[in-house]
């Protein structure tokens, strides 16, 4: 199979991360961390994170090494592996609590790469998801609840015997992160039990402290 379009990966977050998560969204789900109005979600609640997150880094720089280290080969990844000291700092950190018919519409995000994680994905919508399948599970293309989609291309191309794929789902769990180019739009569908979604957005800003490159 040939690598074409943008790079993403799936993986799991260690319990620390989601713990500190969790305790420290609850410490700013409070209206002085509001930030739903620099965000697009149709969310009644989404909160920044306050203060030093190195925290974060400390626990995230794996996932983002095996983002990094997984990259096909192409001009990124040339790019990565030539330039010394290339460095990254957490542009933003904000938390998202999903209620029932709430959802993300398309958008993408600023910086080089970002990300979501999934500290809890409650049973209820998982069930929905299983009904939706033994229902009609040879007729129906409804997308799943609480999924995320990412597209990339021209709708033309999503055509009958166009041979091109432009959207890519996840039915994420708790635990799963997902990580992403920034520029890649997206977009979150709602759910109809009466449970919390919680997920945990961010963006990522590549430095590079020396441009020199290593001779080759």
């Amino acid at each position: 199979m040939i690598n074409l379009g943008p790079h993403i990966i799936e993986s799991q977050a260690q319990d620390k991360l989601i713990n500190l998560l969790l305790e420290k969204g609850k410490q700013v789900r409070i209206p002085k961390f509001d930030w739903s109005h620099k965000l697009a979600g149709k969310l009644k609640e989404q909160y920044t994170y306050e203060g030093d997150l190195e925290w974060f880094k400390l626990l995230f720089t794996i996932h983002l090494e095996e983002y990094i280290n997984t990259l096909p080969n192409g001009k990124t990844n040339h790019i990565l592996a030539t330039t010394m000291n290339h460095t990254w700092d957490l542009t933003d950190l904000w938390i998202n609590y999903q209620g029932p018919k709430e959802y993300n519409p398309p958008h993408n995000h600023a910086g080089d790469i970002s990300f979501v994680i999934y500290p809890d994905i409650p049973k209820e919508i998982h069930d929905e998801r299983s009904k939706i399948n033994t229902e009609d599970p040879f007729k129906t293309n409804r997308t799943p609840p609480g999924n995320i989609v990412f597209e990339y291309g021209e709708n033309i191309f999503s055509n009958f015997l166009s041979f091109c794929n432009t959207s890519y789902q996840l039915s994420p769990k708790t635990g799963t992160i997902v990580i992403f180019p920034s520029w890649l739009k997206h977009h979150v569908y709602a759910f109809e039990s009466n449970v919390e979604r919680i997920s945990v957005s961010g963006n990522i800003k590549l430095n590079f402290e020396n441009k020199e490159r290593i001779s080759l």
